[in-house]
């Protein structure tokens, strides 16, 4: 057996992705997922509920990646531009004798 195979990460990350091709097979099977947007049947949208899965990991992806940046990004207030002022590099000597 390779060394990758013994590494906790790569069990852990096997396992995972078996689980979701699984639940996405097993709910592929399933026929139609109904909402109805509208009251009294007018409006109704039919999708697979693989399609719905898959676009709720999407949404969350990408959901996640915007929060991220828009948490981490420089800000561009003026306070974070002022700097303390640079002392002088030879300072004025005292002429009294202490």
């Amino acid at each position: 057996m390779p060394a990758f195979a013994k590494n906790p990460k790569f069990i852990i990350g096997t396992l995972v992705i078996l689980w979701v091709l699984y639940v996405l097979y097993a709910n592929f099977q399933i026929d139609m997922v109904t909402f109805y947007l509208l009251p009294f049947n007018i409006l109704k949208l039919q999708l697979r509920l693989s399609a719905v899965i898959i676009g709720a990991a999407i949404f969350g992806a990408v959901a996640t990646i915007v929060i991220h940046w828009l948490w981490v990004r420089p800000s561009n207030t003026a306070s974070s531009a002022v700097t303390a002022p640079i002392p002088p590099s030879n300072p004025p000597r005292s002429s009294t004798v202490a």
